[in-house]
């Protein structure tokens, strides 16, 4: 068994000097001399200096020449060869690469049309092969990452899509193709002659010829445009490009690809100061790997049950953590469906309750899987798809429940897929949501589509949706069973999501920060949660941090002296230094304690993958590696899978992506193997679906709470002061 990354060894004459022009760096003009000179020059930033580096030795700028080692200045090298391979991709006459971090480049040869075997040649998208390159340090050593994935282009100008009777207006359209960097240009607003008027991001109006302009080449564009040309099969199309896609994303496409192209690169690839790079074949790093432990869970008796039987087999043992103590048995709960689908919506959720005979997963329903006694249930019907029929029904089941003295447990609203595509304010979806959960009710919906899946497939999607349900109406499913330490640990997560109207607008970004500590033995996700805007994260990261704390040490009875580790989870951002001395600020305010803490950064989007040639021969999930392997990059990065060869469900679910985590340089707990350990075991924590997740629970949920207050907030009379009160402590998100 051989186990390798895409990552390939670069070797270069270790006393080469590198000549430079040293000057100071300023942004604005740093950017216009890389621009201006980059055909001849190579800039390089470093701190408050930049080098200048020249093919001719002569340099544009005035500065004090400099010589450098290769060897010990290994920033500088990463750019020089990233340099060197964009010049060599050029010399090709290919596509112009795109990008720097990483560089791009996309095939335009017809055979690397992962969809040309789906279309005819008239067809105006295409899904085409695409190569990352990027250069990392891996234990020391310069490695250039190879990656191989797809990217969607458009092949044919508006001019086409108009003569096909395809209406533009509302679209967005670029500049080219696609196949160089494309440009988005704005918005389509009317077409005359041969003209397409669009509104840009300023708000101006202009215009362009039709044959100059191509739609982007998104996915409602994709989607929209195959509804126009297969009517009724549209869904079988799509269903076979996704299954393309992701067959060609797959571990031996993927593996194969990149290890040709690395060979087109092997010995070709020089500095633009003459340099020769060479790169190498993929190390085996098998014995290097290490495999963590499987997950332990608690239930209603502390009967522990690890994750090879799964949550499942414990719910059946001994029921959910929350059997004794949970207060809504024999809930009311109200549907909110269709009028013309009333009678399949009853069948369903009769079949959510009470179960699907005979299924492995699901044959007890929600109230005999969590033991909530018998639902007592009322259908309000809606008499169309219109906001005003979903409030109208909304408002009759809350007042029905008010005049009897009480109030609903759960509520179950039938939506459309559809509705995913409209504004926010004009929503079903979110209109709902906001009025159950205004008057403290926790909204669980489904949609139409689910009502036609056979009774098999269907077991599997309830048996989901019921796990979310009881967490949502306040149950504990199972608690994530802690490892004895000599610390008590307060783990911080925070997530982010951006909130797009308009692509021409700037999107909103909200942060979302979710807590989780240690008490009893397990691993307890707290109710305190909150989601705001960029310029006020740093407040509500102190806020969560300072609230979290006072109520954790008087619930688990801190003494003076003890050691409590704090661990902060983050995703799609760097921890930078003002977040870093605020943390600190507040931990002085607990000096009766021994108070550590590590800042981790856990990055999905880095180009780096595993291979294991173990699993070459498995119907699914061929060179994938395992759950809970990792490697380690260096002394604070590590390579992590959460999700691998067993948890793909079907041979098309392509290549599982692992994590990079990284430690803060100012953390003062740097321990990354413990880190890399308690985060895998967090993966198996979400109340989502009984299967782990590929995130960690702390970033999961804090990017499930950013999404729904974030959107929540954009409706008229909506106040998220309502999550303060007892809906704010239920997983209402879920």
């Amino acid at each position: 068994m051989t186990q390798t990354l895409n990552a390939f060894p670069i070797s270069f004459d270790q006393n080469v000097k590198i000549e430079a022009c040293e000057f100071s760096y300023e942004k604005d003009s740093f950017r216009e001399y890389r621009e201006k000179y980059r055909d001849t020059h190579t800039f390089y930033r470093t701190g408050d200096k930049a080098l200048c580096i020249s093919g001719d030795d002569k340099f544009p700028v005035s500065g004090t020449a400099v010589s450098v080692n290769a060897n010990e200045h290994y920033g500088l090298m990463s750019s020089l060869v990233k340099d060197g391979v964009i010049r060599f991709l050029k010399s090709q006459g290919r596509n112009l690469p795109i990008g720097f971090n990483p560089i791009e480049i996309v095939s335009t040869l017809d055979k690397d049309n992962v969809i040309k075997n789906l279309v005819d040649s008239s067809f105006p998208f295409a899904v085409n092969c695409k190569y990352e390159i990027d250069i990392r340090n891996i234990r020391g050593s310069l490695h250039v990452l190879i990656d191989c994935s797809t990217k969607t282009i458009t092949t044919r100008s508006c001019e086409f899509f108009i003569t096909q009777g395809f209406d533009l207006i509302g679209k967005y359209i670029i500049s080219n193709n696609g196949q160089e960097q494309r440009r988005l240009l704005g918005q389509v607003i009317s077409i005359t002659e041969n003209q397409a008027q669009y509104r840009d991001k300023d708000g101006a109006i202009k215009s362009i010829s039709i044959n100059l302009a191509f739609p982007e080449p998104n996915r409602e564009n994709f989607d929209e445009y195959s509804r126009h040309l297969f009517g009724s099969k549209t869904a079988d199309f799509l269903e076979k490009v996704r299954v393309n896609i992701s067959v060609f994303n797959g571990g031996q496409n993927k593996k194969e690809r990149i290890e040709r192209f690395r060979a087109f690169l092997a010995d070709k690839i020089k500095t633009l100061n003459g340099v020769s790079i060479g790169i190498g074949n993929a190390k085996d790093i098998s014995r290097e790997i290490y495999q963590i432990d499987k997950s332990f869970f608690v239930f209603s008796d502390n009967l522990e049950t690890s994750v090879k039987d799964g949550e499942y087999g414990g719910l059946l043992k001994t029921g959910p953590y929350t059997k004794r103590t949970f207060d809504r048995n024999n809930p009311a709960i109200c549907i909110i469906c269709s009028q013309n689908h009333k009678g399949q919506v009853e069948q369903f959720v009769r079949k959510f309750l009470k179960g699907i005979p005979d299924h492995k997963y699901f044959s007890g329903g929600l109230e005999g899987k969590f033991n909530i006694g018998t639902s007592r249930v009322e259908v309000f019907t809606l008499t169309d798809d219109s906001v005003a029929s979903y409030k109208s029904a909304i408002e009759t089941a809350i007042q029905k429940k008010t005049q009897d003295g009480g109030k609903w447990d759960l509520a179950l609203v039938q939506v459309k897929q559809a509705f995913k595509d409209l504004p926010v304010d004009k929503n079903p979806y979110y209109i709902g949501r906001s009025l159950f959960l205004l008057h403290q009710v926790p909204i669980q919906d489904f949609t139409l589509e689910l009502l036609t899946q056979s009774d098999q497939s269907l077991g599997y999607s309830l048996n989901n949706m019921a796990l979310a349900a009881y967490a949502k109406m306040g149950g504990v499913p199972w608690l994530l069973k802690a490892s004895p330490t000599l610390s008590h640990e307060l783990v911080i997560g925070i997530g982010s999501t951006n909130l797009v109207d308009d692509r021409l607008e700037k999107s909103q970004r909200i942060m979302g920060i979710t807590t989780v500590f240690s008490g009893d033995g397990s691993y307890i996700v707290s109710n305190t949660s909150k989601a705001v805007s960029p310029d006020q994260y740093a407040n509500a990261l102190i806020d969560v941090l300072k609230q979290t704390i006072e109520k954790v040490k008087t619930r688990l009875n801190w003494q003076r002296g003890d050691t409590i580790r704090i661990v902060f989870h983050a995703s799609v951002k760097k921890f930078n230094k003002d977040e870093v001395q605020a943390v600190k600020k507040v931990i002085d305010d607990y000096r009766e304690y021994n108070i550590e803490y590590a800042f981790l950064k856990i990055s999905d989007h880095h180009g780096l993958h595993m291979f294991n040639s173990a699993t070459t021969n498995e119907k699914k999930g061929k060179f994938a590696p395992y759950r809970g392997q990792v490697y380690k990059l260096n002394d604070h990065e590590n390579l992590i899978y959460l999700i691998g060869q067993k948890e793909l469900k079907q041979h098309s679910d392509g290549h599982p992506r692992g994590l990079i985590l990284n430690v803060h340089r100012e953390s003062t707990f740097k321990d990354i193997k413990y880190l890399s350990n308690q985060l895998f075991n967090f993966s198996a924590h979400s109340w989502r679906s009984y299967f782990p997740n590929p995130m960690p629970v702390t970033i999961t949920y804090s990017d499930l709470i950013t999404q729904n207050l974030g959107w929540l907030n954009k409706i008229p009379g909506w106040n998220d002061t309502v999550m303060h009160s007892k809906i704010g402590q239920t997983q209402w998100f879920l």
